[in-house]
C-alpha cells in the first residue's frame, strides 16, 4: 500500500483513506465496524476520516483497541463554530475514539469565507488543544467549489488539511467547473497543504461496472495525497485496496 507524507504536516498517510461515515448505519455494533477497520488496516489502510456528526468514532475506538495508537492517522471534523463548543466536541471524540489526541482535526463543512470567518472561535480551541499535544494536525473540509472560498481556506494559516470534492466528471461540486477547482487545489498543493479527496464515486451514484475507472482517475490525481473512499463491507475493502495497491506499483515502475 503507498504511503506518503500528508503535505507538509509531518504525517505519514496510506494514500486510500477509510472513510467511515458509512459505519453507523451499517454496523450493527461499534465491534462490528472495529473489525471492519482492523481489516482495512492489515491491508495497509492506515488513515481513517470520520467526524462526530457521523456517529461513527465509537467505531473507530473499538479498532484502537486492538492497534498501537500511531499505527493509524485519524481525520475528524467537527461543525461546531465557538471556542466552548468546539472544545466539548474535541473531548467528545476523545472520549468515543479512546485515544488522548487526534492526529488530524477539520472544520467540517466550510461554505463560504464568511462561514470561515464565523468559525474563528473553534479555530481558537483548535490552536489551544494543538498547544497541549491533543490534536496534531488543523483544516478544514469544503464541499463546494468556488473561488472565493477556496481562496479563503488555501490562504488561512491555520488550515494546514483541506479536504474538498473531486471526481472525475466534477459531479457534486456546486460554484465552479472541475478544470478551475482543480488550478485551486493544485494552489493548496504547492503551498505544503496537505489535501485529500472525497465524493471521488459521486456517493456511488454512478453504474458498478465504471468503479474501478472513476476510483483510479482519484489516484492518478497526483495532488491528491489521500483519496477517500467510503467502505461499508470486507469487499469493498479489498476492491479498493486492489486498486491501491495497483496503483502504487505502477508508479513505482515510472519513478524506477
Amino acid at each position: 500500500m503507498e504511503r506518503l507524507e500528508y503535505g507538509n504536516t509531518g504525517l505519514e498517510i496510506s494514500r486510500l483513506c477509510f472513510g467511515a461515515g458509512h459505519l453507523n448505519k451499517v454496523c450493527a455494533s461499534h465491534a462490528e465496524g472495529g473489525d471492519l477497520l482492523r481489516g482495512a488496516f492489515d491491508q495497509g489502510i492506515t488513515f481513517w476520516d470520520t467526524a462526530e456528526g457521523y456517529g461513527s468514532q465509537p467505531h473507530l475506538g473499538a479498532a484502537l483497541r486492538g492497534l498501537e495508537r500511531d499505527q493509524v492517522v485519524i481525520q475528524t471534523k467537527t461543525g461546531a463554530k465557538d471556542y466552548d463548543g468546539a472544545y466539548k466536541s474535541i473531548e467528545r471524540s476523545l472520549q468515543e475514539m479512546g485515544t488522548d489526541y487526534i492526529d488530524v482535526l477539520l472544520l467540517h463543512g466550510v461554505s463560504s469565507p464568511e462561514d470561515l470567518e464565523s468559525r474563528e472561535g473553534a479555530l481558537s480551541a483548535f490552536l489551544d488543544a494543538k498547544s497541549k499535544g491533543i490534536i496534531r494536525v488543523t483544516g478544514c473540509s469544503t464541499h463546494l467549489f468556488t473561488g472565493p472560498v477556496m481562496d479563503a481556506v488555501i490562504d488561512h494559516p491555520e488550515i494546514q488539511v483541506i479536504l474538498a470534492t473531486a471526481n472525475k466528471e466534477g459531479r457534486m461540486l456546486d460554484g465552479g467547473p472541475l478544470d478551475r477547482h482543480l488550478e485551486y487545489l493544485q494552489r493548496a498543493y504547492d503551498l505544503g497543504k496537505g489535501l485529500s479527496i472525497m465524493k471521488v464515486i459521486a456517493a456511488g451514484n454512478i453504474p458498478e461496472s465504471e468503479l474501478e475507472d472513476w476510483i483510479r482517475w482519484g489516484f492518478e490525481l497526483e495532488i491528491a495525497h489521500g483519496i477517500n473512499l467510503g467502505m461499508s463491507n470486507r469487499s469493498e475493502i479489498d476492491f479498493d485496496a486492489r486498486i491501491a495497491r495497483e496503483h502504487g506499483s505502477q508508479r513505482l515502475r515510472r519513478v524506477a
